[in-house]
């Protein structure tokens, strides 16, 4: 059986070079702010009460 060293765990420098284009990496997709987004999520769920209530 293969015993594992006991210690600090090192990882590769390929991997770690992989995780440092990824993160380093512009994408093209819009930014939104997290208010953006949680004043959206409120505004689509009032109109979609509001719709609920008149048309059901």
């Amino acid at each position: 059986m293969v015993k594992l060293r006991k210690g600090r765990a090192t990882s590769s420098p390929s991997s770690t070079i992989g995780l440092m284009r990824f993160f380093d990496a512009e994408s093209h997709a819009p930014k939104l702010s997290p208010q953006f987004v949680l004043a959206a999520a409120a505004a689509i769920a009032i109109i979609w009460i509001i719709l609920l209530k008149f048309t059901g």
